[in-house]
């Protein structure tokens, strides 16, 4: 199960200021073995070392083929593909790829993926399902106590 905890906006400049919004918590990040053990616990024919080896040749290629520019999609899971942040300049002749550009990673949402994401609040029997993280007081708890 995904968790969450409110957090208050105290900045003035973006958003609602002084309201709650809910911000994502990690529990765990999954590393490639786990990965592959997870894998290979779904009684597949492949062996642990078959799948690491397949999972880690996929990670090459797709950041290669990203890095020349191009998207790579795997279906119902996501499009991987690089961005960039430009710094404007008001005269182009002083652009400067090396110093005006910074690269960026991007994911898409594809298929199901995509569509479970954007149907979570409509969609009955979501594939995610949110509860607030216990490993925090939440203001909801702070504000019955007397607090915020």
């Amino acid at each position: 199960m995904a968790k969450y905890r409110l957090i208050k906006n105290t900045n003035h400049k973006v958003g609602k200021y002084g309201y709650y919004y809910a911000r994502k918590v990690a529990d765990k990040t999954v590393e490639l073995d786990d990965l592959v053990q997870h894998m290979a616990g779904h009684n597949t024919a492949y062996s642990a070392g078959v799948i690491k080896g397949v999972l880690e040749d996929a990670v090459t290629c797709i950041r290669e083929l990203a890095y020349e520019g191009k998207s790579v999609k795997i279906a119902n899971l996501g499009i991987f593909s690089v961005g960039l942040k430009s710094m404007a300049v008001q005269d182009a002749s002083k652009f400067n790829a090396g110093s005006g550009i910074k690269s960026l990673w991007k994911v898409r949402g594809t298929g199901e993926v995509k569509n479970a994401l954007i149907g979570l609040t409509r969609a009955a029997g979501a594939a995610i399902t949110w509860e607030e993280d216990n490993e925090y007081t939440s203001p909801r708890n702070a504000a019955a106590a007397g607090g915020e």
